[in-house]
């Protein structure tokens, strides 16, 4: 089991950082697989559509 964490930036602020585990075998091909997840994380935790539109992520090992 690894993990990927994604920075979310908004206005050059980091505004939180998500942690997915991920297992290599069932891995997601693209980085843009775990901004998704982010995004998605992001609506749970309440931040608005213009919020998760105009955020800035970054992908970390």
């Amino acid at each position: 089991m690894a993990a990927k964490i994604v920075d979310v930036f908004l206005k050059d602020v980091l505004l939180r950082s998500y942690t997915f585990d991920w297992d290599v075998t069932h891995a997601p091909l693209f980085e843009q697989d775990f901004i998704d997840r982010a995004r998605t994380q992001m609506q749970a935790d309440g931040y608005t559509t213009d919020q998760i539109a105009t955020a800035r992520f970054i992908v970390r090992d």
